[in-house]
Parts: C-alpha cells; structure tokens; sequence
C-alpha cells in the first residue's frame, strides 16, 4: 500500500468535523513495508487534521460546492491532494493531481476521477482564497487560515488576549521538534547515528533529535538509551520528590513515560505499581519492561482502584502521580486532532472520580502530584480547589501552569503546556 493510500485509511476514522467515518469500511489497511511511505503517511494525515478547516475551504472554493454535496470519500481524496499541493513540494503538483485521480479510481470512485482533476487542476492554475484580516476578524482568521475552531480561540482569547491567541494558534499548525530525555546513566554519546542530528535542549538530560524515525526511538527506548518526552512532562516527576525505596503509584500510567523516570527514582529497593484502564497500553508496558529487565515496576490494569484492593494491598504510597487524561489543549501541535473535540465537561467529571479514587492511598507525610497537559482552568486550578474542599485533609504546596513555547522557534527551548498541582497530607 502506497503512502498516500495509508494515510487515507489512517484520516478515514478520524471524528473530525464534516468529516464522515467510514468510508473505506470495505478496504483493508495495510502499513506500508517501505518507512519512508509510512513516514509519508503520518505526515500526511497529521497535516491534514492540522489544516483541515483550511483546506476544507479550499475544497468548497476550487470546486464551487459544498462539502456536503461531495461524496465523503472524494472530499477526503480531495483533501489530501490539496494538502500535497500546498504544504508539500517533493512531488511535482502535475503527478500530485494524477496520483488523487489514480487513488479516486483504485478506491471504487472512477466516477468522479474527473472532478477530482478538475478541482485540483484549478487549485494549480488560480490562487488560493483571500483569508479574513486577522486585525478585522481574527475569529475568522483563525478559524479558515489556522484550523481552530470559533469556541476554542473564544477560550484562548479569554485567557491569553487576541494576539497572544493567534500565536498559540500559529504554534499548534508548526511542526514539534522531537525531544529525547536520557535515562540515568546514558551518555548523548550512545545515540550517535548517521544522518541523525542531535542537539542538547535547555532542560538537562534532554536532546533534540532531528531526522530520527520510529524505529530508531523505539530501539533507543527498550536499550534503555533515551524515550521520547517532553519536556514539560519530564518535569513533573522531579515534583514528586522521590527518593530511594520508596513505594509510589503511577495512577493513570499510559505507555508507562513517566513510570520509568519514577522506577528510576525509587532505584533497586523501591517498587512502583503502575495502574492503567487499558489492557493494550498495559501489555505495551509489559513488554517494555521485561525487556529492560526491570523487576520493580507491577503493572495493573483497571479502571478504579477498588476493583483491584487485593492487587494493590493495605501499604499506603509515599507517592502517588495522577496524570489525568484531559482536553490536550497544552500539546494541539502534537496531537491536533484535539482542537475539534471540546468535551471539558466530560473530562472533568472524570477526573474527579479519579482524584477521589486515589486520594485515601496516600501514606500520611507522603507526597501526590496531580497533572494534566491542559491550560484551561476547569481542568487545573479549579479541580484542584474543589479536591481540597471535599478533602480537607490535604493542603496545596505548589502549582503552576506552563504554557507552550509559543514565543520562541528555538527547538532547544521548545515545551509543550500543562499543568502540576503538589498535594501533600498530614
């Protein structure tokens, strides 16, 4: 399966708006064998949910229709062969059109395989449509020249003002650099690799590595070289104050990043129990472990901690990480597809249940970080208030909010946003 095909398949089950699921429920996906295809791909289809208001405009604009009168899987075809015409310059714009016309045909289209030339043959001959002044409307700016929906720049116009606003929105659309944190005891050195390019980032321990794939990363993660982390997120753990064998929680663990910076806190005489709702993430963490051959890390999967009292026995935690899951709206340049879904009052409900869950697990004098990689209030600050009134017996001993770095374009100072609440008892 070519690139192109790929990431078709990879946006055709994305909830986007205007965006029908679906459509390609006949066809079976197959990764490509080649990685620069499947580099292709995921390029392709991060770039198109990063763009898609834009380029959705474009389709209406070029071909004089609505979306609606489109047929879903032609807009998609559409959509990405527009995206290749403007955001990508390795293949002739002539041969990125007859290729969307190959793939309407190979994909059961070959009725409109003549639309589909028509529009992207104007989209090569006229210029693109005049986006609103983002001095008169920056609503509308943002909206159809940077993707972001009305309610969500309305949010950031609220906390931010309008200017710093459009800057955040211009941050989400660039591309993240990727960032590496080293684990305890690996030296940059180790990492060194033809064609690779790394460059230390401001935080210490952390590297910016550019033209590393997958592949790679995931080699240096299960050697114990280096995993792939933010910056931000790397930080939260050094919140924790852990120190050698102590016994901590990952409550809501992932993939398990952060549980293998704290198993390296705790050291040999520690033991960390990771705790995750999904089976898939907790296998993953599994495997990841045994093959590190790290013995002191329990992974349990579940949703609720009484579920698994027994697992988890009666020995209070010193420490307790509760990285929730939230809106993602400190990280929409890593996972763009966020900025379409506004769902905080779900999210919210969620994560109280989870603090409350957690918070009787904690030893006296022990210490809980409560993290999310959200800026907006409702997650943050307010769900911190809240906790303390239901829990007095808990006090606040710090909190901060970091925003992305969206005021500078130096890799080696880049982070994404969130939020760190440090919750101590007794």
């Amino acid at each position: 399966m070519t690139g192109r095909d790929f990431a078709l398949h990879l946006l055709d089950v994305k909830r986007l708006p205007r965006w029908p699921t679906g459509a390609l429920r006949r066809s079976k996906a197959q990764v490509p064998r080649d990685p620069r295809d499947l580099a292709l791909a995921e390029q392709i289809a991060v770039g198109v949910t990063k763009n898609l208001l834009l380029l959705q405009h474009h389709v209406e604009h070029y071909s004089g229709k609505a979306l609606e009168q489109i047929d879903p899987l032609v807009r998609k075809i559409l959509t990405i062969g527009l995206y290749q015409l403007e955001f990508l310059d390795r293949v002739p714009a002539s041969a990125a059109v007859d290729e969307a016309v190959k793939q309407a045909k190979r994909f059961g289209r070959a009725r409109a395989a003549g639309m589909v030339n028509a529009v992207l043959r104007n989209a090569t001959r006229q210029p693109p449509p005049i986006p609103p002044d983002p001095r008169i409307d920056p609503q509308g700016f943002a909206q159809l020249a940077l993707s972001h929906p009305p309610k969500l720049f309305a949010a950031l116009v609220n906390l931010l003002g309008t200017e710093r606003a459009l800057d955040f929105c211009r941050h989400d659309n660039a591309q993240p650099p990727t960032l590496v944190r080293l684990f305890a005891g690996a030296d940059a050195a180790a990492l060194a690799t033809p064609g690779v390019r790394l460059v230390p980032h401001e935080r210490p321990g952390m590297l910016v590595v550019d033209r590393a794939r997958q592949e790679l990363l995931g080699r240096w993660a299960r050697q114990g070289l280096a995993q792939v982390q933010d910056a931000t997120a790397a930080a939260v753990v050094d919140h924790l104050d852990i120190r050698p064998g102590q016994l901590v929680m990952d409550r809501c663990a992932g993939l398990g990043t952060k549980t293998l910076q704290m198993q390296e806190r705790v050291g040999a005489p520690g033991e960390v129990v990771a705790v995750d709702s999904s089976a898939a993430r907790c296998q993953a963490l599994r495997r990841l472990l045994a093959e590190r051959r790290i013995d002191n890390v329990r992974v349990l999967q579940s949703g609720e901690l009484s579920s698994i009292a027994v697992e988890i026995g009666t020995t209070p935690f010193d420490r307790i990480l509760i990285d929730v899951p939230c809106s993602n709206s400190g990280v929409l340049a890593r996972r763009p597809e966020a900025r379409y879904s506004w769902q905080i009052d779900c999210l919210t409900i969620v994560q109280k249940r989870i603090l409350d869950d957690t918070a009787g697990h904690l030893a006296p004098g022990g210490r809980m970080v409560y993290s999310t990689c959200s800026i907006w209030p409702a997650e943050n600050q307010r769900q911190i208030e809240d906790f303390l009134t239901r829990h007095p017996g808990f006090k606040l001993l710090e909190q901060q909010t970091i925003l992305p770095s969206f005021q500078t374009t130096d890799p080696s100072q880049y982070h994404d946003g969130g939020y760190l609440a440090v919750l101590g008892m007794g």
